[in-house]
């Protein structure tokens, strides 16, 4: 994994001046994508001078040149002969749905936010997001649904992108379990409330939440007719004091303990723990940087953590699988089953009180 060893001095200083100049390569590449740049190439297969480019995309020759050379520096864009052409790189950065979730992601949600990643990391408070959205907010989950319009597009689009591409074989595996009653800790939009009560008729959710997460997900359940098998229960879920309703089934925790710290995790698996009746499990879904079949998730997942520490809560990271079994066996827990590659890299554990 990430084996850099072999590179030359010169290549070695290359990839450096990449990452120095990460930033305005970025967004010089944001800006072929949304300028219609790419697209422009991806049709004309010969290749467009810098003239041509210009005009069909109503720029100025000189925004266009700027653009266009950055784009033949960052590999997008090939130069040859006068004439600018797409290449590999460039098609995946106009195409691929995972690069076009993470670039709007971490431009309309990140990218201010992480010019204070330093005073972020230091106080383990979320500056970048107090900053950038002028907000006294201890974190970013309260505001999900009052950020401006395209933040919040970026991050539903960047969370349900990867959620969504578990959902579908966990959804089959839970409707089979015929739970009666689950726990959808930190149950966001409920799309996984509804996706399950549709497969599965005798299962009832309630999800725990903030409440303007709870308003709009009782919403969605009703627009999609399972209104009365999808409840709420408004919760702060950082006061360890308040238990969660119990006598449950289940609990399902699928992309969430990885917005707190270490300490925040065991307590609210105890927590989950203590809801459960006596044959009841705690199902965990994550993505483990540890876990990933190729260097592409793990590179994705480990710098996701920047954004749960300047803009999320200050405290949180992206975790390794090992990390999450002390968890459950501090909280009192022990993993009884383990699947892997689920979507794009996740793992589901399940776990029954000791």
């Amino acid at each position: 994994m990430f084996d850099y060893s072999n590179l030359s001095p010169d290549q070695a200083l290359l990839e450096a001046q990449k990452i120095a100049f990460g930033p305005i390569v970025f967004q010089s590449a944001r800006l072929l994508r949304d300028w219609g740049i790419f697209e422009l190439l991806q049709k004309e297969k010969k290749g467009l001078s810098i003239a041509q480019i210009a005009k069909e995309c109503t720029l100025s020759e000189y925004a266009t040149e700027v653009l266009c050379e950055s784009g033949f520096s960052m590999g997008a864009l090939e130069f040859k002969d006068e004439k600018y052409t797409l290449t590999k790189i460039g098609y995946f950065l106009l195409n691929d749905e995972m690069t076009i979730a993470n670039m709007n992601y971490n431009h309309d949600v990140n990218y201010l936010g992480l010019f204070y990643l330093d005073e972020s990391l230091k106080t383990e408070k979320p500056i970048g997001l107090q900053k950038a959205f002028n907000t006294d907010e201890p974190t970013i989950y309260p505001l999900l649904t009052k950020l401006p319009k395209k933040a919040k597009e970026s991050w539903f689009g960047f969370d349900h992108f990867y959620s969504d591409a578990a959902f579908k074989s966990l959804v089959e595996i839970m409707a089979k379990k015929e739970i009666k009653n689950m726990l959808d800790v930190g149950g966001n939009t409920g799309k996984w409330a509804i996706a399950l009560t549709q497969k599965s008729p005798a299962t009832t959710v309630t999800i725990l939440d903030h409440q303007p997460q709870i308003d709009v997900a009782l919403k969605n359940a009703k627009d999609a007719g399972v209104q009365t098998r999808v409840k709420g229960h408004p919760i702060d879920l950082l006061d360890h004091t308040l238990a969660f309703p119990s006598g449950v089934d289940a609990v399902w925790m699928s992309q969430f303990l990885d917005c707190f710290s270490k300490n925040d995790i065991v307590n609210l698996l105890r927590r989950a723990k203590n809801a459960l009746n006596s044959s009841g499990k705690v199902y965990i879904v994550e993505p483990f940087w540890d876990r990933q079949t190729h260097d592409i998730g793990s590179y994705i997942l480990i710098n996701t953590s920047q954004y749960f520490n300047a803009l999320a809560n200050g405290k949180s990271k992206m975790y390794r699988a090992s990390e999450f079994e002390e968890f459950t066996k501090n909280a009192g827990l022990k993993i009884v089953e383990e699947i892997d590659g689920f979507g794009f890299g996740h793992t589901l554990m399940i776990c029954e009180a000791i």
